[in-house]
């Protein structure tokens, strides 16, 4: 349960910023630009306050816990989306017929599996350094 309230004032400052979505007295909801900047400012090692003061919000907002406590939140939710991505590509078992295809078809199909990887690696390498 929430102690904070935003007065009206508050709440209009906050509908202002681009990265807010809607915001009631008790709830503060971000845009999915404002999650994937933010994650990916972390990821630069910034510390929370400075991703929410760079986002534009004000000092009652990044002075507060909401910043760590969002920030885990998506990172979590991240990691679990790529995680349940993960098994739903290894649980289809492709059957891929490389007899019926051209030789560009399958140069084009090879690529992009190894980019696809290429991109998991990334993600795992942040998770797990």
């Amino acid at each position: 349960m929430t102690w904070i309230k935003y007065n009206n004032e508050q709440r209009i400052e906050l509908l202002k910023n681009k990265y807010v979505q809607n915001c009631t007295a008790k709830h503060i909801i971000f845009t999915k630009e404002c999650k994937d900047k933010s994650i990916k400012l972390l990821k630069q090692n910034y510390s929370t306050k400075e991703i929410f003061k760079k986002l534009w919000f004000p000092d009652y907002i990044t002075n507060s816990s909401i910043p760590a406590k969002s920030l885990n939140r998506w990172k979590k939710t991240l990691k679990e989306n790529w995680i349940t991505e993960l098994k739903k590509w290894r649980t289809k078992k492709e059957k891929i017929d490389f007899n019926n295809m051209t030789k560009d078809e399958e140069l084009e199909y090879l690529r992009a599996k190894v980019a696809y990887l290429e991109e998991l690696e990334k993600m795992f390498k942040n998770w797990f350094p």
